[in-house]
């Protein structure tokens, strides 16, 4: 699929709704109103970084017990129904399963609310791409949240990289390995979210993409654990338009098990390595330390500062929604093909 066009985030068409009336009244983030969907880990996530920039938060939980603990833990107003987040709400900022991403995104386009959306995108193709007609036609924006952009350790790699600091890319390899959510979790139902590839693979993924260009085939591989499918490795192996490849290997673990992406990215005229563990680094061929994160930079914060001006018209976002729904197609043509034992076009998938 090829590099998203024209605008960096769904404009408004030439007629019918008015996008000026759903935005932030005045144009500040004291003035915005953040409606947060959902209360798990990414809610969390999501509302404490909003509040971080000043942004009044509401909450809607289908749990009105839940909700009302959650906004009192962190500041926000609970809601008693998802209408009253709509109507009050200047932007909408979904952080539920994946499953349910298109219902509520085109509940929140319908309303003219500017929706921020977890990844992935959608669960299927023809979801992420009816999000985005339905957003295009309301006039809302839609942001695919693939916050590995916002890294300051990523950013610093793919400045280097756009530098010339290692030449020309001939081989990335990336990991990221995180504790198995459980099988009694809806991550393990892979009907609603897709796998570990689709969940957690999708941002080096995304972000193959964003360093190295268009991806023309996928070959996966996969290993499932003998507990409902859990832990799960799922590895894929990209082929970029320009001929480079890209591993990325993404793990759910026995629990317990930390956080840790790592990458090397070798080029012609040198390398890059980062390992989150323990400490965020990004390190050349010597070793030599290049980046160092001091943890300073909230990247979600990042992004959804990114978000807002763009829903203000004075940036354009580093990634769109056309972004996320081709990571997306990524990820499924990493899990078709290790079904079909063959490599795959994620365009095929469109």
């Amino acid at each position: 699929m090829g590099e998203a066009t024209g605008s960096r985030y769904c404009p408004a068409p030439e007629s019918g709704h008015d996008a000026a009336s759903s935005r932030p009244a005045g144009g500040t983030m004291s003035d915005t109103k953040a409606g947060v969907i959902g209360t798990g880990e990414m809610g969390r996530t999501h509302t404490r970084a909003w509040r971080a920039l000043g942004v009044d938060v509401l909450v809607y939980s289908r749990s009105a017990e839940r909700g009302q603990a959650f906004a009192a833990e962190h500041g926000a107003t609970a809601v008693a129904d998802l209408d009253t987040l709509l109507a009050e709400a200047s932007v909408v900022d979904i952080c539920t399963p994946t499953d349910t991403h298109a219902e509520l995104t085109l509940r929140a386009a319908a309303a003219g609310r500017h929706v921020i959306c977890e990844k992935p995108l959608a669960r299927t193709p023809a979801e992420g791409r009816q999000m985005i007609e339905e957003c295009r036609s309301a006039g809302v924006g839609l942001f695919a949240a693939q916050v590995l952009r916002y890294f300051p350790a990523y950013v610093a790699a793919r400045d280097a990289i756009s530098s010339g600091r290692v030449g020309k890319l001939e081989k990335l390899t990336f990991s990221r390995i995180n504790a198995s959510p459980g099988s009694d979790t809806w991550f393990a139902d892979v009907e609603r979210s897709g796998g570990v590839l689709v969940d957690l693979g999708i941002h080096d993924l995304d972000f193959a993409r964003w360093i190295a260009g268009d991806v023309t085939s996928v070959a996966g591989t996969y290993e499932e654990g003998p507990h409902d499918g859990l832990p799960a490795r799922h590895t894929a192996t990209l082929t970029h338009a320009g001929g480079v490849q890209s591993t990325v290997t993404a793990v759910w673990d026995v629990a317990g098990t930390p956080l840790r992406s790592t990458f090397e990215i070798v080029g012609s005229e040198g390398v890059l390595r980062f390992d989150s563990s323990p400490t965020p680094v990004l390190t050349d061929g010597s070793g030599a330390v290049l980046f160092e994160d001091d943890l300073s930079v909230d990247p979600y914060a990042e992004q959804l500062r990114e978000f807002l001006a763009a829903i203000e018209g004075t940036v354009e976002p580093r990634v769109t929604a056309e972004d996320g729904l081709t990571a997306l197609l990524i990820a499924l043509a990493g899990v078709e093909s290790a079904r079909r034992g063959e490599p795959v076009d994620p365009a095929t998938l469109a």
